[in-house]
């Protein structure tokens, strides 16, 4: 089962939302990059974060580190637009070393105008994968400062 945690932080009068997958840590905070552990399970699943082939849901302008952990070179970690092997469908807007193996890091640093859905995939392997959901912090997009209120006369 995933766990989402939701954290709403106050600063400078703004409040800032973050959504991120539970790692036992804080949730995501608005410009800090969230860093999530990747294992492959043979050939048979990921682990992200401790869990197997999660659901993962990612806030639109938030940062997002995928630390492969000794994956092997047989298992190339992707995000793709649709839910495929390979790598002739990948997302390559805002992320960095799609592709991942070994020890690298996967950076998506997803963008405003990112599709509602992805997916992550094993390059060679069809059970190792998982839906993306791609949000939009529509609560605090433009912000939320509080209005003054001016007293009648």
């Amino acid at each position: 089962m995933t766990h989402l945690s939701i954290s709403l932080l106050r600063s400078s009068a703004r409040l800032a939302f973050g959504l991120a997958l539970f790692t036992g840590a804080s949730a995501a905070n608005a410009g800090t990059a969230n860093s999530m552990t990747v294992v492959n399970n043979g050939m048979s699943s990921w682990t992200i974060a401790g869990q197997t082939n999660p659901a993962l849901t990612l806030l639109r302008g938030q940062t997002y580190n995928f630390v492969m952990q000794n994956v092997s070179a047989a298992h190339p970690f992707n995000i793709n637009t649709i839910d495929t092997t390979g790598s002739g469908n990948q997302y390559n807007n805002g992320v960095t070393n799609n592709g991942a193996t070994g020890t690298q890091t996967l950076t998506f640093v997803v963008p405003n105008d990112a599709p509602d859905s992805l997916h992550y995939n094993c390059g060679n392997h069809s059970a190792m994968n998982g839906p993306i959901t791609i949000m939009t912090d529509v609560l605090f997009v433009d912000g939320f400062d509080p209005i003054p209120v001016q007293a009648s006369n």
